[in-house]
């Protein structure tokens, strides 16, 4: 009997441990370092939930909303490349940037990419300067003196298939390119789109109107105004980082010399927060989307309460009906 309880416990902590495990799997490393964790004061923060509560106007309005939010994949891309060349002789830069830029454009000619598809955006051309000592009996005197030229320029590359954009890259880096700037999305007929979005929320508030008149409040037919507003939310921005370390805690002496190691912090794609919001179209991503949300609000004013009068007659000492003004 001992032996059988030994045997149930023993599972029973292995069945637990590893359910630990895998918690703490799903967490990800974005959460190494957040509050969720355990500090090093040994205390532990819960994360916080606020729920939406409804309330009552003391007001006689009635306010009703819809938000929707779409995810849609972009139609094409754009990727910027900087370029820097730096040379003592001006024809020297230019030709070396040319050559750099012309080899790029073979291989991204390679990979399917049109010459009208690639646009080159010159920055600036100066001059770069070094200081010469002068010296004399009892100082020195530091000169500028021109040394050489700075040469930037960016290229813009339009592409429809997110998946070449590594192939990009590669072909950059084989011509000493690896400043990617930016990474711009684009989608086409987003007023199509967001007209999309506009009927679905109509449709959610005539749905609950249709609500209200089922318990008797017939807010379809009361005086109403309304107010919309939209957004549009791309990947670039919605980008976060972070570092996934961790530190133990030592005590150095006073004379010690600590080494760091350089770290650096990783990112990832953050989409909307789907909280409160009511209807997500497409709510599954895999890449990096852009977000499109609209919010409708409709206000119904409901009738005043007419209160009734009370009329207030006396009877004078000559046998007349007379009416009180109470507001005398």
């Amino acid at each position: 009997m001992k032996t059988n309880n030994s045997l149930f416990i023993s599972l029973f902590l292995i069945l637990f441990l590893f359910s630990s495990v895998c918690l703490a799997q799903n967490r990800a490393n974005y959460n190494y370092n957040n509050s969720e964790y355990i500090s090093n004061s040994g205390s532990a923060e819960m994360p916080s939930q606020t729920l939406p509560q409804a309330f009552i106007s003391t007001e006689n309005i009635i306010e009703l909303e819809a938000t929707v939010l779409m995810n849609v994949t972009a139609d094409e891309y754009v990727a910027m490349f900087h370029i820097e060349q730096k040379g003592q002789k001006l024809k020297d830069v230019q030709e070396n940037m040319d050559k750099r830029i012309a080899n790029f454009q073979k291989g991204l000619a390679e990979l399917g990419i049109k010459e009208d598809e690639i646009i080159i955006d010159f920055l600036s051309l100066v001059p770069e300067y070094e200081y010469d000592i002068e010296k004399k009996l009892f100082s020195k005197t530091y000169n500028e003196v021109p040394v050489g030229f700075e040469l930037k320029k960016n290229v813009h590359i339009r592409f429809k298939d997110n998946k070449i954009l590594d192939k990009i890259i590669a072909k950059a880096a084989e011509n000493e390119i690896y400043d990617l700037s930016k990474v711009e999305y684009f989608i086409n007929d987003t007023d199509i789109l967001y007209q999309k979005l506009r009927k679905k929320a109509f449709t959610m508030i005539a749905q609950k109107e249709k609500l209200y008149d089922s318990l008797n409040i017939k807010i379809s037919k009361l005086e109403k105004v309304a107010a919309e507003n939209f957004q549009t939310f791309f990947p670039f921005d919605r980008y976060r980082s972070y570092e996934a370390v961790s530190k133990g805690k030592t005590s150095f002496s006073k004379n010690s010399k600590i080494n760091n190691e350089n770290r650096s912090p990783s990112a990832f794609y953050e989409k909307l927060n789907y909280d409160n919001i009511e209807c997500i179209i497409n709510p599954t991503i895999l890449e990096p989307a852009v977000q499109l949300f609209f919010t409708l609000k409709v206000r119904y004013t409901l009738p005043k309460e007419e209160k009734e009068e009370k009329v207030i007659y006396i009877l004078t000492p000559t046998g007349e009906l007379k009416k009180v003004n109470l507001k005398e």
